[in-house]
């Protein structure tokens, strides 16, 4: 009786390992998905900080005055803000 007992235990352990084994390459890959995605989300808003940087460049230089001014007001209330 021992050796059927022990026999079943090794099975039962066995098979928990099996489990085990089985989630942890699930999670895997589900991490490599998830990096995937986290990869492909940074590209696309470094390509789109990129393009927005142009046109933001672009158009400080083409009204300097106006560019000046707005930086002058977003950091006055800024301060204003603060000061609060």
């Amino acid at each position: 009786m021992q050796k059927n007992g022990s026999a079943s235990l090794e099975s039962r352990i066995d098979s928990l390992k099996e489990s085990v084994r089985n989630l942890v390459d699930a999670g895997g890959e589900k991490a490599g998905h998830l990096k995937d995605r986290a990869i492909g989300a940074k590209d696309t808003i470094v390509e789109n900080s990129e393009a927005a940087f142009k046109k933001m460049t672009k158009l400080i230089k083409d009204h300097p005055f106006i560019s000046l001014g707005i930086a002058f007001g977003v950091g006055y209330v800024a301060i204003r803000m603060m000061r609060k």
